[in-house]
């Protein structure tokens, strides 16, 4: 056999005799790793803490703000004006949202909105922690009532705020608010 060819014949020879090991042990690797991933629950379902802003409103804004763009996404039903001085809350139903029926929002006495509370459709299945991580909210129920309360502090310039979802079933909610933190 001539010498250069003896390179040739001993990868033959390698691939040969652990070549296919070799790649059956990758295929296996591989196929344990997608099977692994394709078994395991996600790892976070819903964010750690809820989001202060939905539907493109975010405590703080001003009256006419929050009118122009509640406007683009939804029809005003009600408006109720509280006494001299403590602000007004108003009812607007969603155009097209197949998991919120409708928005109750509150301003105060300078017309800030301070309370954003979303209505599920009944059958949408909105889960609470889809809100934010459940471990970080207080849990209280009396048997027939559920409520999630998860509270946010303070970010820099952002102002603290709660969340509290309210529900009749364990898993699933029926409404939501984000109000502004009780200031200290």
């Amino acid at each position: 056999m001539p010498a250069a060819s003896l390179p040739r014949v001993t990868i033959t020879i390698l691939l040969f005799a652990f070549g296919d090991d070799v790649v059956m042990k990758i295929r296996f690797a591989v196929l344990l790793l997608l099977s692994i991933l394709l078994v395991a629950p996600p790892v976070n379902a819903g964010p750690k803490q809820p989001q202060r802003e939905v539907f493109g409103l975010r405590l703080g804004m001003n009256e006419e703000t929050v009118h122009r763009v509640l406007k683009k996404i939804a029809t005003q039903q009600k408006e109720e004006r509280e006494e001299e001085g403590e602000g007004e809350q108003e009812v607007w139903v969603l155009k097209k949202d197949s998991r919120f029926d409708y928005l109750l929002v509150r301003f105060d006495a300078q017309h800030e909105l301070w309370l954003i509370t979303v209505v599920v459709h009944k059958d949408a299945g909105v889960r609470y922690g889809d809100l934010g991580a459940l471990q970080n909210a207080k849990h209280a129920t009396d048997g027939r009532n559920v409520t999630y309360k998860w509270s946010v502090a303070a970010k820099g310039k952002q102002a603290g705020y709660v969340v509290i979802a309210r529900g009749s079933n364990p898993d699933t909610l029926t409404s939501y608010s984000i109000s502004r933190a009780a200031r200290q």
